[in-house]
């Protein structure tokens, strides 16, 4: 019983420290929140699944790895093609006309851009930008060092600068 107690407990710090950046990083993975929220859960599932043999100190790139298995292994499954959802166009009730146009066609621009980036630059750029994690946070994520993520980082402003012809 006093074993179960502190399973317990230690899942529930685990799923509230780490289940937003998590369902984010799937999210950006799929594009789709329904399927994030989705995998999220089938994550935390399988962490409860091996509670019992995880160490503490490597449970981050655990969960990490967890996720992107289950999206990869559903991808497979259904052939998904990626969608962005579009969310830069907000707020524009009062703007005109053209700037409106403007803004559309930039953010399709931006969300193809963003599309045809290698996976794994897309996401850890992403993780940076949207979730505005540090880059020794997101090095840790993936257990690679920050002078890597910082080069996926410039590889991505790089490649999006050259498709959207834009200082980002």
């Amino acid at each position: 019983m006093v074993n179960s107690l502190k399973s317990t407990t230690w899942f529930k710090t685990i799923f509230d420290e780490h289940y937003e950046l998590i369902r984010n990083y799937l999210y950006y993975l799929s594009s789709d929140i329904d399927v994030a929220e989705d995998l999220v859960q089938d994550v935390f599932m399988k962490l409860w699944e091996k509670r019992d043999s995880i160490n503490d100190q490597t449970v981050k790139p655990l969960l990490y790895k967890i996720a992107r298995n289950l999206y990869f292994n559903m991808y497979k499954r259904n052939s998904i093609d990626l969608k962005f959802v579009n969310s830069a166009v907000r707020g524009t009730e009062n703007e005109s006309p053209e700037y409106i146009l403007e803004m559309k066609e930039f953010d399709v621009k931006l969300q193809k851009a963003l599309s045809d980036l290698p996976e794994h630059c897309r996401t850890i750029f992403l993780m940076s930008r949207m979730d505005e994690m540090k880059y020794q946070e997101i090095a840790d994520s993936f257990n690679i060092s920050v002078k890597a993520v910082e080069k996926q980082i410039s590889k991505a402003l790089k490649l999006l600068r050259t498709k959207i012809d834009h200082k980002l």
